[in-house]
């Protein structure tokens, strides 16, 4: 609960509204299990519980995706996936700038051939992680296809 809410969950956005508005409805009954099962996916969604059954419900009839909801069979939701993803890139470029900086200093050590037997294993080490960051972006690409 919300201080300043008068003992209220918060309330989630509504989906996009229409003009003329929607004329058709679907009433759902519930169990407290399901209610609550929905209520906690709307929150994480930022939906209210009646738009995201709204959009979950045309999501599946038509065969495609939104970004607040899960993603089948885990526990997160497209959106925070591609946020993983973005996080993921973040790291990437900060693995390649590192990489890059280390291989500058090898070369520069190199001209003055003092080379510290570290140095080069730290790249290599660099250049390893690197790799394993591209495998989970990959992995991660292929299921927001």
């Amino acid at each position: 609960m919300e201080p300043g809410t008068g003992g209220k969950a918060p309330r989630g956005i509504d989906r996009r509204h229409l003009f003329p508005g929607r004329q058709r409805r679907i009433n759902l009954r519930l169990d407290p299990d399901e209610h609550h099962d929905i209520t906690t996916a709307a929150i994480r969604a930022g939906l209210t519980p009646s738009g995201y059954c709204a959009d979950a419900s045309l999501a599946a009839a038509r065969g495609t995706t939104h970004p607040a909801h899960p993603v089948a069979g885990v526990d997160i939701t497209w959106a925070e996936l591609a946020s993983l993803q973005r996080d993921l890139f973040a790291a990437r470029t900060a693995a390649t700038d590192l990489a890059a900086m280390l291989g500058k200093a090898t070369d520069a050590i190199n001209t003055v051939d003092q080379a510290p037997p570290w140095l080069g294993d730290a790249v290599h080490h660099a250049e390893a992680a690197l790799g394993r960051i591209d495998s989970v972006v990959d992995r991660i690409d292929q299921r927001l296809r």
